[in-house]
């Protein structure tokens, strides 16, 4: 009980904090948003990836539980936005927001895949593939000597090293992935909102699915054995 109050009053810090950004970012500079995403993923992270030894079976089924309904919080926010901008409002499907509706639901199939049959084997397919395509892309389009290159040979180099560091390339991948993300957003969003739609979907979300799927790779180990049993806390679900 006393673990569960010392969560109690770190939720209320992380809210007063996270009220602070929002003023920060509202009277000074939205980067302050920022904070935010990491008030938001910092906890989840480091119990995911195993940093946080928590024995506290309840607390961990809060935490999990609580990540499951702000995903469909999200989604629902997501679908009333859409609505609003594009269906009521008669304006063209802008790309960032169908993205944004697309992503959650089908990149749930494929995350469920992956949890069912092998996380690392399927966020190492996913690293050597996008990484190919990328690679493809540039060469085709004459960019095999540039700077354009250095992205999928990282995403391929991370990927090697997944077979034996896939914390560290997790992470790693994490990072490629938004940047991949942030720099055909800024580069394609006006001009090319099919293109950016395309290779969101194909190339840059699947190096973050990959980095997730690294990322917890350990805490998902026994989860395809067919002996697998969540154990739910009688206290919390009652």
């Amino acid at each position: 009980m006393e673990r569960l109050r010392k969560m109690t009053v770190y939720n209320w810090v992380m809210v007063a904090i996270g009220i602070i950004a929002i003023v920060l970012a509202l009277t000074l500079n939205p980067a302050y948003l920022l904070i935010l995403v990491l008030l938001a993923f910092a906890g989840p992270l480091v119990r995911e990836v195993g940093l946080l030894d928590e024995r506290d079976e309840r607390i961990s089924f809060i935490s999990y539980r609580s990540s499951h309904i702000a995903f469909y919080v999200t989604m629902l926010v997501i679908t009333a936005v859409f609505i609003a901008r594009t269906l009521l409002k008669g304006k063209e499907i802008e790309p960032e927001y169908f993205i944004l509706l697309t992503v959650p639901i089908l990149y749930k199939f494929f995350a469920s895949l992956a949890l069912a049959h092998g996380t690392r084997l399927l966020a190492i397919i996913i690293g050597y593939t996008v990484g190919g395509l990328i690679g493809l892309m540039e060469t085709l389009e004459g960019y095999f000597f540039t700077p354009q290159m250095f992205v999928p040979l990282l995403i391929i180099l991370v990927t090697v090293m997944a077979h034996w560091y896939p914390k560290i390339s997790g992470s790693l991948m994490l990072l490629l992935g938004m940047g991949y993300l942030v720099m055909i957003t800024r580069d394609l969003s006006a001009e090319k909102p099919l293109e950016l739609i395309l290779l969101a979907l194909v190339l840059g979300v699947p190096v973050l699915l990959a980095g997730l799927l690294l990322l917890f790779h350990r805490r998902m180990t026994g989860i395809a054995t067919e002996d697998f049993r969540e154990e739910i806390p009688e206290e919390a679900g009652s």
